[in-house]
C-alpha cells in the first residue's frame, strides 16, 4: 500500500484532488493519467444537465460550437499555437490518421519514420503502404541516444513527402529534438507529423516555435482528462497541404460551396461527447492555474531522473532510457525476468506500471514518473523493483535443470 508521507503543502493539496494516487502507486500516466476531482465533476454535471433537460433543445448545438472554439482557444494558448491551427479530436491516433490521410500521395513517395514507434502511428503509415504504393523507410535510433535527427536525415531524399514521428519515445522515453527534425525535413520539403501523445502534459511544448507541421496530442494521458479528448494542431501555411478527409455539418463554408471551414476545425470528424469535452476544459484550466503547467514539467523531470538514478544502482537493472534527453518516463529490463511478469509482480503490490512490447521497438517494463508523486514514493518504487527482481533471478536459480 502506498504510505503516508511528509509533503509539501501544495502538492499534498494537489495530490488530494487526484484519488487514484492514493489508492495505488499510480505510475502509468503514459497510458492513462489519473482523473482529477475537478474533471470528474465537470463530467458528471454536464452529464447529469444532458439527461435533465434534454440533449438536444433550443441552443445546444449554438452552444457547443462556442464550447469547442472555448476549447481549442485554450488549447492552443496552453501549448503556443493560434486557435484556428487546432482541432479537436477523439484521440492521438485520429489525429495522426487525419493528418496523414490528407496528403496527397502517389506510388514511390517515401515516408521516413522511427524503430521506436506506436502503433497508433505506425498502423496509419502501413495503410497509406498498402492503399497507395509508399514506402516506409526506418531509422534505426536504438533507444533514442543518439543524433535522431542525424538519423532520419541520412534516410531523406527527394522522393520522402513526410517525416512521422514521437515527440516523446513511448518504449524508450527519449525526447526527441523535433526543431532539428523538421529544419531536416523541410530541406526536402517534407512535412513533419508527431505523435505527441507522451509529450502533452509531460514536456514543454511550443508548436510554432518546434517548426513541425502538424501535432497529434492526447487528452486523457500527462493531460489527466477523460477517454475520447484529443488535439490536432496543424500550422496555419499548411492547411490547404492537409485535405480534410471527411467533412460533416458546421465544417463546410456557409455559403453553399464546397468549401472546408477556414481553421483546423475542418479536420473535425463526428461528434464530440459534451461532458468529456468540458472535462478535459477543467482539467487543463486546473493544470493551467493550480498545478502551474512550468512546475509540473520541472517536476517531472526532477522525478525521472530520481527514478533512473535509482533504478541504474540496482543489481540485475538495465535502464534503456537516455539519461541525458528524458522527462519522465523511465523504461528498464533485468534480463532474469520478463517485463510483463516484472509489471504483475508490482501490481501485487499495489504499484502500477506497465511493459511495453512491440516490435521493432524494445521489450521494456515503463514507469511515468509525474510531479503528483513524492520522493519517498520513487524510491519505494526502486526498493521495491530490486527485491522483486532479486526473488525472479533467485527463482531462477533455484529451479530444476
Amino acid at each position: 500500500m502506498v504510505t503516508d508521507v511528509a509533503i509539501d503543502p501544495k502538492l499534498d493539496a494537489l495530490r488530494a484532488q487526484l484519488p487514484a494516487v492514493a489508492a495505488t502507486g499510480y505510475f502509468n500516466a503514459g497510458t492513462n493519467g489519473p482523473l482529477p476531482e475537478v474533471a470528474q465533476a465537470a463530467l458528471m454535471a454536464a452529464s447529469r444537465a444532458e439527461c435533465d433537460a434534454g440533449r438536444i433543445v433550443p441552443g445546444i448545438y449554438e452552444g457547443n460550437w462556442v464550447r469547442n472554439a472555448r476549447v481549442r482557444e485554450l488549447i492552443a494558448d496552453l501549448f503556443g499555437a493560434d486557435g484556428a491551427e487546432i482541432a479537436l479530436t477523439h484521440s492521438t491516433s485520429e489525429g495522426i490518421s487525419t493528418a496523414l490521410n490528407g496528403l496527397r500521395w502517389h506510388p514511390g513517395d517515401e515516408v521516413v519514420t522511427t524503430t521506436l514507434e506506436h502503433p497508433g502511428l505506425i498502423a496509419p503509415l502501413c495503410l497509406l503502404a498498402h492503399r497507395y504504393g509508399i514506402t516506409i523507410r526506418y531509422a534505426d535510433i536504438g533507444h533514442g541516444e543518439g543524433d535522431v535527427a542525424e538519423a532520419i536525415g541520412a534516410l531523406l531524399s527527394s522522393r520522402t513527402r513526410a517525416v512521422a514521428l514521437s515527440h516523446v519515445m513511448w518504449s524508450s522515453g527519449a525526447v526527441v529534438d523535433l526543431p532539428a527534425v523538421a529544419a531536416a525535413a523541410h530541406r526536402f520539403g517534407a512535412l513533419v507529423v508527431v505523435d505527441g501523445a507522451q509529450a502533452g502534459g509531460q514536456v514543454p511544448i511550443d508548436l510554432h516555435a518546434l517548426g513541425v507541421d502538424a501535432y497529434a496530442l492526447a487528452g486523457q494521458k500527462w493531460l489527466c482528462g477523460p477517454e475520447g479528448t484529443g488535439a490536432l494542431y496543424v500550422r496555419r501555411d499548411r492547411l490547404a497541404d492537409i485535405a480534410p478527409t471527411y467533412l460533416r455539418y458546421a465544417q463546410i463554408d456557409p455559403s453553399g460551396y464546397l468549401i472546408p471551414a477556414a481553421g483546423a476545425n475542418r479536420y473535425e470528424i463526428g461528434e464530440f461527447y459534451g461532458p468529456a469535452v468540458l472535462a478535459q476544459e477543467a482539467a487543463l484550466l486546473w493544470l493551467r492555474d493550480e498545478v502551474g503547467l512550468d512546475w509540473a514539467y520541472a517536476r517531472t523531470a526532477e522525478l525521472g531522473r530520481r527514478c533512473w538514478d535509482g533504478l541504474s544502482r540496482l543489481n540485475g537493472v538495465t535502464v534503456t532510457t537516455p539519461r541525458d534527453r528524458m522527462a519522465g518516463l523511465v523504461c528498464l529490463q533485468a534480463p532474469g525476468m520478463t517485463p510483463q511478469v516484472m509489471t504483475a509482480r508490482l501490481y501485487e503490490r499495489n504499484l502500477t506500471i506497465r511493459y511495453v512490447a512491440y516490435p521493432p521497438g524494445p521489450t521494456v517494463a515503463r514507469i511515468a514518473c509525474a510531479w503528483w508523486h513524492t520522493d519517498e514514493e520513487i524510491d519505494a518504487l526502486v526498493a521495491t523493483i530490486g527485491e522483486v527482481v532479486a526473488a525472479g533471478t533467485a527463482d531462477n536459480a533455484a529451479a530444476p535443470a
